[in-house]
């Protein structure tokens, strides 16, 4: 009885390590980029679509590097970072940057 407890909470916990690390390379990079994107009057479109390839690219990479038995783990997980791209060149550019960043038209 005890090990079944044991391994509830075990499972359970697991479970939520891995939707919190889902989240931190999926959601909060595209959450992080729309609030710096309005901040900054920034199209927000063009900044969901930069931030959405990079997830795409960081998690596909990620996932051909895993397939790969050869190299360690940490070196698997460096592709992650590609998730956090559209955050890291918001944070690059100036407001004044608009030809870079682009307009928010008046929908947005």
């Amino acid at each position: 009885m005890v090990g079944l407890l044991v391994s509830m909470v075990l499972f359970t916990a697991i479970v939520a390590v891995a939707l919190a690390l889902l989240v931190a390379v999926t959601v909060a990079p595209l959450y992080v980029a729309l609030n710096m994107a309005d901040a900054r009057r920034f199209s927000t479109g063009r900044w969901a679509l930069v931030s959405a390839v990079g997830i795409v690219l960081g998690l596909g990479y990620t996932y051909v590097l895993h397939h790969s038995h050869d190299l360690p783990l940490v070196v698997t997980a460096l592709p992650l970072a590609l998730t956090w791209v559209g955050p890291g060149l918001l944070w690059l550019l100036e407001p004044t940057q608009v030809r870079l960043g682009g307009r928010a038209g008046a929908h947005e």
